[in-house]
């Protein structure tokens, strides 16, 4: 098995100086997208929702799965990664990212038919509405499922959640339920989770959904993209990302100025801090000490 580590979407980067980055070996996010990505053959659907498959993909997921059904498989595969994870980070905080992918990019996966399809993916289905659709519900209970045995062991229970696109309080609300569905209360037995803001509505009224988490992990490129209407996939627009807008910035202070005030953790991740300059010197003017650097 791949070693957890490789899968993790960032690390933690200390600044030295004004523009200067040290790495450190602490894992900052672990996205269980990634892992899909880098552990699972099929789509996570397939895997849910194994019956529903044609013939010919149901006989291959069974014989990739050897002796447990699709649906045992996926949630214990997954529960030894994030053991192996948890174990690594030697007691401090692993956060781990629930779903937050766009459904294209998991086209050329095996039971991607049971996937709704979208127009625009960026846009559509993605974090607490996926969870909250019926289409995913199974899969989500897997996700849950998986967490929930990782946390049994008391050596794993540094294990946090992150929350990605949470559009309105509703959707807050709505997630902290749904866990709780599946066993996973936020505060028992520690269990803290976190907003993954990723929304100009998330950093403007940070203050309020901070008050249905535990803290607030601000992804500047993402955050910049839907500030400034980007599209990552559109080759005539040089100027991605562009973090160093001033709307960006102003965005980021509203962030760090409301977790401040709420007395909760904002923490910020960027693909980009290498050719960003002028981020990390503002970064370091707003007293940031650390910020996750995350896999362009």
């Amino acid at each position: 098995m791949t070693n957890p580590a490789q899968s993790v979407i960032a690390t933690s980067v200390v600044f030295t100086q004004a523009s200067q980055l040290d790495q450190s070996d602490t894992i900052g996010l672990f996205s269980l997208d990634d892992i899909v990505k880098q552990h699972y053959s099929f789509h996570p659907y397939a895997y849910a929702l194994a019956s529903s498959l044609t013939q010919e993909d149901q006989v291959s997921i069974v014989a990739a799965c050897g002796d447990l059904p699709p649906a045992e498989y996926y949630v214990t595969e997954l529960t030894n990664i994030l053991v192996q994870a948890a174990k690594h980070q030697n007691g401090q905080p692993l956060r781990v990212a629930l779903s937050g992918v766009e459904s294209s990019s998991r086209l050329n996966r095996v039971g991607c038919e049971l996937e709704p399809a979208e127009t625009n993916p960026a846009m559509g289905l993605r974090g607490v509405s996926r969870y909250a659709n019926n289409a995913h519900r199974k899969s989500f209970a897997l996700d849950c499922e998986a967490i929930k045995r990782a946390r049994l062991g008391k050596e794993c229970q540094n294990i946090e959640l992150v929350i990605p696109f949470v559009r309105t309080f509703s959707e807050a609300a709505t997630i902290i339920d749904l866990l709780a569905e599946q066993g996973l209360c936020r505060g028992a037995q520690g269990l803290k989770v976190h907003i993954l803001a990723e929304l100009p509505a998330n950093a403007l009224l940070a203050e309020t959904f901070l008050q249905y988490f535990d803290g607030m992990v601000v992804d500047i490129d993402v955050l910049a993209q839907f500030t400034l209407a980007l599209d990552p996939e559109h080759e005539a627009l040089t100027y991605l990302y562009d973090e160093q807008n001033e709307a960006v910035l102003t965005l980021l202070r509203q962030a760090l100025k409301a977790a401040k005030k709420a007395g909760k953790p904002c923490e910020l991740i960027s693909r980009h801090l290498d050719d960003s300059p002028k981020l990390v010197r503002w970064l370091h003017e707003q007293d940031i000490a650390t910020v996750i650097k995350a896999k362009a």
